[in-house]
């Protein structure tokens, strides 16, 4: 949720992923039909279409953290091939994304 906040995302967006996040319920189908609705104990579950997009939220924050700790000569990064390229995280030492 702090992921949200820092990123700018709207009071209505967190809370609704909050909802998402802490009231999720599910029910199985048994031969075709479903059985009742079960609260989940934890979090998100394999294969919710909410999963990918935390993950990539999570990971932005990840990146500019260690962006962060460059800057700040936290982190060092590796020197590759005859060229030394400078690579840092998914970074090169230009500051230009990988991909």
């Amino acid at each position: 949720m702090k992921v949200l906040e820092k990123m700018g995302f709207g009071l209505k967006w967190q809370q609704w992923i909050r909802w998402c996040i802490a009231s999720p319920s599910l029910s199985i189908l048994v031969n075709g039909s479903p059985t009742f609705q079960f609260p989940i104990e934890r979090g998100l579950r394999q294969g919710d279409p909410l999963s990918p997009f935390l993950f990539n939220l999570d990971v932005e924050f990840l990146n500019v953290i260690l962006c962060r700790a460059k800057v700040l000569n936290m982190i060092s990064g590796v020197d590759f091939g005859t060229d030394e390229v400078h690579i840092s995280h998914l970074q090169f030492a230009d500051d230009t994304m990988l991909f």
